[in-house]
């Protein structure tokens, strides 16, 4: 059946004008359902997308996930342990060549211990090292 012959149907039960009148309230009736159910999921995504919202619920997965929180730590780790080794490395003042060398020290250490596996298995048990330790075991 194509939309003609289920419109045609459709017409057939429609015999007079009070039954018109009544397939017309009907559908008035069902198009405000269908708005003031657009408006609600409408209501309901702009609010899910406001910053503040967003920031909540980014804040309660970091707090659920033990891996996210990992992950974190490595990541704030690495950065560290390649900024104070260029500070280290290139000190105040320095040529091109020694800052262009600390650059990359920075980005290979901060990516060596941001990437460095605790286990061979994929879990994680935290080690009670001193951060020290833990930067110079490189």
């Amino acid at each position: 059946m194509n939309n003609e012959e289920i419109a045609g149907l459709k017409l057939e039960m429609i015999a007079n004008t009070t039954d018109l009148n009544v397939a017309i309230k009907r559908l008035e009736r069902k198009k405000a359902l269908m708005e003031e159910d657009l408006k609600d999921h409408v209501h309901t995504i702009l609010e899910s997308l406001k910053p503040t919202n967003i920031l909540k619920h980014t804040i309660h997965e970091v707090q659920e996930s033990t891996e996210l929180k990992h992950n974190l730590f490595k990541v704030a780790l690495g950065l560290g342990a390649g900024y104070f080794s260029r500070k280290l490395i290139v000190g105040k003042s320095a040529g091109l060549v020694k800052k262009a060398l600390g650059t990359a020290l920075q980005y290979g250490i901060t990516n060596f211990v941001a990437k460095k596996n605790d286990k061979e298995d994929g879990s994680y048990h935290p080690k009670k090292t001193n951060l020290l330790k833990r930067i110079l075991s490189i």
